[in-house]
């Protein structure tokens, strides 16, 4: 079932054009990521999807309908790239997730379970007591995909959802991603500049930059005349190996061949 349409698709900031007939679809249940260059319209794109940006041409219809609208239904969650929570803010973990249900209708103990519920899912819930601030990077991640999956929306959005977390919690988060994915059917289209996590998490891979340059499975992204068109660079195909795990599927020939 298609959940997600972006259709002929191109937005301009300042009469500059930064994304040009852009064209996918998304199913229920896939995860897609959105890859590509800095500069090359990722954030723009969702952003766009979401509704925060009015497109130039084109359409976005998310379960059927207009951005806005399908915002107010409640059945969209999106993290964006920064967390804007203070860092001595006095705010509990238990207290992050609650925000997730603030224009719920539940009874005050219904959200309270149900906070606890998904806490106990992300693997957080014995850290509920603690200050938000006082988390890991990755531990906050965690705490912050709750605090949108609490609402128990059908897809999610998410902004570069590796940015500040080490390569160990990266991995974990992704596969978090895939049971998230396989237990509650829930679709993700996240941006990510983690080219590497691709091929082993995803199910369709964007590539972006101003265009749409491919749009597929991940098996067939990784091919030189793909990622030359995308990045605009010379490319050289690497294996991938276990005992480089910061290591990716492709590098620039102009940076420093050594994992």
């Amino acid at each position: 079932m298609k959940i997600l349409e972006v259709k002929d698709l191109t937005v301009k900031l300042d009469n500059k054009t930064i994304l040009e007939n852009i064209n996918f679809e998304v199913k229920k249940g896939e995860i897609l990521a959105i890859v590509g260059p800095n500069g090359g319209g990722k954030t723009t794109l969702l952003k766009t999807i979401l509704g925060f940006i009015k497109p130039y041409r084109g359409k976005v219809e998310i379960l059927g309908l207009p951005p806005k609208k399908a915002v107010k239904t409640g059945k969209i969650g999106y993290l964006p790239q920064k967390n804007n929570t203070p860092k001595k803010f006095p705010v509990s973990v238990l207290d992050v997730v609650m925000f997730g249900l603030v224009n719920s209708k539940l009874s005050k103990n219904e959200k309270l379970q149900k906070a606890l519920e998904y806490l106990d899912y992300v693997g957080m819930k014995d850290f509920k007591d603690r200050p938000f601030s006082d988390l890991s990077g990755g531990q906050q991640q965690r705490v912050s995909i709750a605090r949108v999956l609490v609402a128990e929306p059908e897809i999610i959005f998410l902004d570069e959802p590796s940015t500040g977390i080490d390569v160990v919690a990266q991995e974990s988060f992704y596969e978090f991603l895939k049971k998230l994915r396989d237990q509650k059917n829930i679709t993700v289209v996240m941006v990510t500049h983690d080219v590497g996590a691709v091929a082993k998490y995803v199910d369709k891979v964007a590539g972006l930059n101003r265009y749409l340059h491919f749009y597929g499975s991940p098996k067939d992204f990784f091919k030189k005349d793909i990622l030359s068109k995308l990045y605009g660079a010379d490319i050289e195909l690497i294996v991938h190996s276990e005992e480089c795990v910061t290591c990716e599927h492709f590098r620039f020939k102009t940076e420093d061949k050594t994992c």
